[in-house]
């Protein structure tokens, strides 16, 4: 098997990558973690709910709680198609 020489871009990107980690401040802990994330999850979709009730000023909970759901289910697809696409791509990126 032929090795390349070439090397991957995230290997290239490494310093910029490490600046980029060192301002970030890491929780101590998983429960720390998981805390935070299901805070910043309820936050999202505390927002998401505002700017759904801001465009329909008239909708019931029902509706606006139907119109959540939709533009999750959207997210869901765009992700989809982004993790499709990302494999296809993942040779550029890791020199697979």
């Amino acid at each position: 098997m032929k090795h390349s020489n070439r090397v991957p871009l995230w290997l290239r990107r490494l310093d910029q990558v490490k600046a980029e980690l060192k301002s970030v401040r890491f929780p101590r802990t998983a429960e720390e973690g998981f805390r935070q994330c299901a805070m910043l999850s309820a936050i999202a979709l505390r927002l998401l709910r505002e700017s759904i009730r801001t465009v329909h000023p008239g909708a019931s909970e029902g509706q606006i709680e139907m119109e959540m759901r939709r533009l999750l289910a959207r997210f869901a697809q765009a992700d989809a198609r982004w993790v499709a696409k990302w494999r296809k791509e993942r040779a550029r990126y890791f020199g697979r």
